[in-house]
């Protein structure tokens, strides 16, 4: 063992004093070698570097971009020629003075040649060294950014695109916004906007990289990571897989490097895991911005949106003029008008625009463009250079992009109604129901819903517009114009005319042609003799109301006729009606109707009949309505009539969802002219499929007697009931309902209650009606001056004790209350025993988020301890003389997630949140409330002496307040006191008007605008 440890140790001297003896005597005996190997070397790595020199030209040639990698191997090698050519004279003498003279012969320096040798050896790895990173140059250079092809960006910065690009790169440079989405309409500039910031963040510096990619309507994950791959110099060419490529991206935007990846036309939410693009985080320090026709693509992509809209008509003028050459000064004046009225038909859409006035850029001849302007007017533009390939081919990937036949349908019919026109929805369903254009939708409400849901998709794609209404849309003129283009190609045509027409169009009697919407001037006859045999939907509209005759076989030859709608005419209805067996939707609009009504009755597939705002001038004159049991929607609001109801008219109808009944509608054979119930007088089986109820300026007392008996499932579907102008009505429900009889439960699907202008109703529900209405969302009452509670006591015959039952409506989302003068609370049980009027009390409301309440003269306060509002976020009071406070401290902590609250004209009002009487127990705790309103507006409280009152040390309020307004409350001396602005974290504007004395403390450290307006002084200790 002795011996063994012996030669361990005799191995290891040697391996620490022998090896490196003879790595110092290699370097003299391969002193030759060493030196041919350098030489060597070096011719090789000059002839390496001569050959990438020759293909960073050729790259440079085709203008590529040389890689970077490159230029610092190239920077390597240059600087390693040049040491070593430095050193070449003195290598060279260093060889000469290697030798000596030893005796009579020369003999080698071994000190010089050592150290030559060295020297040699080092040179030669450092050469070996760039030869082998060369080899590992694939590539030295990479394509530069792709070049737009169709460069549509306007020469000139527009307001309108001036502030929205300002608030896109504001929100680049947001630390807390990731993803950015720029929507819009077809053709109204959305890549133009994009690629603008995208150059303007390169040259500001914003980013030091910026990658850009089209995706598509159709998205080719290969063809995007190669786009962005180019962009960022990344090779990724090798065949590899998806997941492979998108993890060599990864990597590459994960480095710290501060990156803008730009996706151009995003039709539909996108993986960007699978491109390989990170979600953007504090660490990588990525931001991503993409362009898309749907807003909702933003929503499912998670950013923040910004919509462009068209240009200004200012706007829209001026890009005209720069592509069509016109100047107001030197062009005539004749065709500068003409020009405005061309660029009006434009729609202030950008890329119609350009493209109309490029194409009328040459023509100078005044019939030139008034030839264009027709075409425009009359939705035939498609003969305007570049109308059809640029303008009409944007909006088609759109139109063909809808995910259906019926999409395609509807927003084709939104072409029929008049330029600028806003669309009723509800007009809209009429006419799909009658069409059947949607299958496996039976009943009107689903053809509702699908029709509202296409509507909202064709919305979010930027296809249809916001109408003026909310229940309205609009159909921008260019896309208008592309749908009665296409209509024409695909269904045969729709003669649509709004304008200046007197007579019926000459020239449009196609047969083929599959819809007619028409308005007239004036019109005094319809004609005969016309052939529209694949007519299906007949729109008629006279502006100025006068006798239009029609004769009677107007409907001769338009058999296939589903949908007839007249409005604005003194009408005979001809008895080629009849013949009219297949339609399905008959609208008579603001129409005087001079003929008998009877006819009507044979048209057993109609499913909707609207008379409204219509006169029957025909007496005596009869609903013959027995065989109309296919009747889905029956609208009577007439503006006059003396027709009679049979008692138990509706009752044949099983299928009727929606009732409209107006005034002058008796009930045949009573002398009175009083409709008392509606129930047991219209359909005596309850309405059991009725969804909607509307009545309007009629004598009702009450909708349903349950003294009486009431049919099983009255009115068990009914979603909408809306009262108007109903002098005489009492109740909704005279009488208390029989406990658990009735099945279902009255109004359990109920979702919203309009009331107003009923000026005798005390109370709208008993309380045993109340406990149903488990799914109303929506309550609307105003001016029912003698209205005092929304829910009253059941009164029950020997009843001796009443219990104090807490309500609650489930998904009460809004309650609006407006001139209910003697208003004292929303249930009897809420004031009980109290000697102050409470709003609500003994009542819970678990999702009411908004409360707007005007001119209740009797409430004090709107809260009471006994309720429950968790997700109440908007209040408005206006004129409400009695009321004191908004809320005192048993009532503060219920607004925990109120955001927004406005106080105008409540002249009794002193203190807005009284907090006196809150204790904080424990000294070290901090509690917050009203910790979420972010905006406060407070107008004329004469009275109003404090705005918080009383607040303990421990709370915290108005944490998150921004907007405050306070103008003419000239009994307030302070906002805050100095404690309490400290809270005042997050306030950025201050608008006070009208006060005598201010005093304010240090100002919020967020505060950007402050607006004074004091009538007497202002103090700042």
């Amino acid at each position: 063992m002795a011996e063994g440890v012996a030669f361990s140790i005799v191995g290891k001297l040697a391996e620490y004093t022998v090896d490196p003896v003879l790595r110092q005597i290699k370097y003299l005996f391969f002193y030759d070698s060493n030196i041919r190997n350098l030489e060597n070397k070096v011719k090789e790595l000059e002839n390496k570097r001569i050959g990438v020199n020759l293909r960073v030209d050729a790259a440079e040639r085709n203008t590529e971009i040389k890689r970077k990698e490159v230029s610092e191997w190239l920077l390597k090698v240059e600087n390693f020629l040049k040491g070593v050519k430095e050193k070449a004279d003195e290598v060279s003498n260093g060889v000469a003075g290697s030798e000596m003279r030893c005796l009579f012969n020369r003999c080698p320096n071994l000190i010089s040649r050592y150290s030559l040798s060295r020297r040699a050896m080092k040179k030669t790895m450092e050469a070996d060294e760039l030869i082998v990173d060369e080899g590992k140059i694939k590539s030295v250079s990479y394509p530069p950014q792709p070049v737009q092809e169709l460069n549509l960006t306007p020469h000139v910065d527009f307001e309108t695109r001036l502030s929205t690009e300002k608030k896109i790169k504001e929100a680049l440079k947001d630390k807390d916004i990731g993803i950015i989405g720029i929507c819009g309409m077809p053709g109204v500039g959305k890549t133009t906007m994009a690629r603008k910031i995208e150059n303007e963040v390169k040259h500001e510096k914003f980013f030091e990289e910026v990658a850009f990619a089209v995706v598509s309507n159709d998205p080719n994950i290969n063809k995007i990571q190669d786009q962005l791959a180019e962009m960022l110099g990344l090779n990724i060419e090798e065949k590899t897989s998806k997941d492979a490529r998108a993890g060599r991206l990864q990597e590459r935007l994960n480095n710290d490097k501060s990156i803008l990846v730009v996706l151009d036309d995003l039709w539909q939410e996108i993986d960007l895991g699978t491109i390989g693009i990170p979600s953007p985080n504090g660490q990588n320090r990525l931001k991503i911005m993409f362009t898309t026709r749907r807003e909702d693509t933003c929503i499912k992509m998670e950013a923040k949106a910004f919509k462009i809209e068209v240009l200004s008509v200012e706007e829209g003028w001026q890009l005209f003029t720069v592509k069509a050459g016109i100047s107001d000064d030197e062009t005539d004046g004749k065709l500068v008008s003409l020009a405005k009225d061309v660029a009006d038909e434009c729609g202030r859409l950008p890329l119609t625009l350009e493209v109309v006035g490029s194409a009328l850029k040459s023509k100078k001849a005044v019939y030139e463009w008034k030839d264009a302007l027709r075409q425009l007017k009359m939705s035939i533009a498609t003969k305007l250079e570049g109308m059809d390939d640029k303008v009409y081919k944007s909006i088609r990937l759109s139109y063909d992009y809808l995910v259906s036949d019926e999409d395609r349908d509807l927003l084709l019919l939104c072409s029929l109604f008049a330029e600028d026109e806003s669309i009723p929805i509800e007009n809209l369903v009429r006419y799909a129901k009658g069409l059947e254009l949607f299958e496996e939708t039976e009943t009107l409400c689903e053809t509702r819903a699908r029709a509202k849901t296409i509507v909202n998709n064709q919305k979010s794609c930027n296809l249809l517009q916001l109408g003026v209404k909310e229940d309205e849309v609009k159909l921008h003129d260019v896309i208008r114009d592309f749908c009665l283009h296409t209509a024409r190609k695909d269904k045969g045509g729709y003669l649509v005319k709004h304008a200046g027409l007197i007579e019926w169009p000459k020239h449009d009697a196609h047969e083929s042609c599959s819809a007619i919407s028409i308005t007239f001037d004036e019109l005094d006859q319809l004609p005969t003799g016309l052939k529209y045999r694949n007519v299906k939907l007949l729109r008629v509209i006279c502006r100025e109301w006068g006798e239009c005759k029609i004769s009677e076989e107007f409907f001769k030859d338009m058999k296939d006729l589903r949908v007839l709608e007249l409005e604005g005419m003194n009408i005979q209805i001809p008895s080629s009606i009849e013949l009219l067996t297949g339609l399905r939707t008959l609208c008579l609009i603001d129409c005087q109707i001079d003929s008998q009504l009877s006819m009507i009755g044979s048209l057993k597939k109609l499913e909707i009949l609207s008379f409204v705002q219509s006169f029957v001038d025909y007496s005596p004159i009869k609903f013959e309505f027995t065989n109309l049991s296919n009747l889905r929607s029956l609208d009577l609001r007439f503006e006059e009539s003396s027709c009679p109801l049979r008692p138990g008219v509706l009752s044949g109808m099983k299928k009727l969802e929606v009732l409209c009944l107006g005034r002058y509608i008796p009930i045949e054979g009573e002398d009175t002219k009083i409709l008392k119930n509606v129930v047991s007088e219209l359909d005596e089986n309850g309405f059991i499929n009725l969804k909607t109820l509307t009545l309007f300026q009629n004598d009702f007392e009450y909708l349903i007697d349950a003294t009486n008996t009431i049919p099983n499932g009255t009115f068990g579907k009914l979603e909408s009931l809306e009262l108007r102008y109903l002098p005489k009505l009492i109740e909704i429900c005279n009488g208390n309902l029989p406990r658990g009889v009735i099945k279902p439960q009255l109004f359990c699907n109920l979702t919203s209650v309009e009331i107003s202008d009923c000026e005798t109703i005390r109370s709208l529900f008993r309380e045993s009606v109340a406990n149903g209405l488990v799914n109303l969302q929506s309550l609307y009452i105003s001016y029912c001056y003698m209205l005092e509670e929304v829910v009253s006591t059941d009164a029950r015959e020997n009843e001796v004790t009443k219990t104090c039952k807490m309500l609650e409506f489930p998904k009460l989302k809004k309650v609006t209350l407006i001139y209910v003068r003697r208003f004292k609370s929303f249930t009897s049980q809420s004031n009980s025993g109290v000697a102050r009027q409470t709003l609500f009390n003994q009542v819970n409301f678990p999702n009411m988020e908004s409360l707007h309440v005007s001119r209740l003269d009797c409430i004090v306060k709107l809260l009471g301890k006994e309720t429950s509002v968790p997700k109440l976020r908007a209040v408005m009071v206006l004129k409400c003389p009695e009321l004191l406070t908004i809320a005192e401290s048993d009532s503060i902590q219920l607004l925990q997630n109120l955001g927004n609250l406005e106080l105008y004209h409540c002249n009794a009002v002193e203190v807005l949140f009284d907090f006196e009487g809150i204790n904080v127990t424990n000294d070290d705790a901090e509690i917050n409330m009203l910790g979420r309103l972010t905006s406060l507006w407070l107008s004329s409280l004469p009275k109003l002496v404090y705005i918080t009152r009383m607040v303990p040390k421990g709370i915290r309020v108005f944490q998150k307040l921004t907007d405050l307004t306070v103008k003419d409350c000239k009994s307030l001396r302070s906002l805050f006191s100095p404690s309490m602005a400290n809270s005042l974290v997050a306030l950025n504007t201050l608008d006070i008007s009208y006060f005598k004395i201010c005093v304010l403390s240090t100002p919020p450290p967020r505060l950007q605008s402050l607006d004074f307006d004091l009538e007497e002084s202002l103090e700042t200790p």
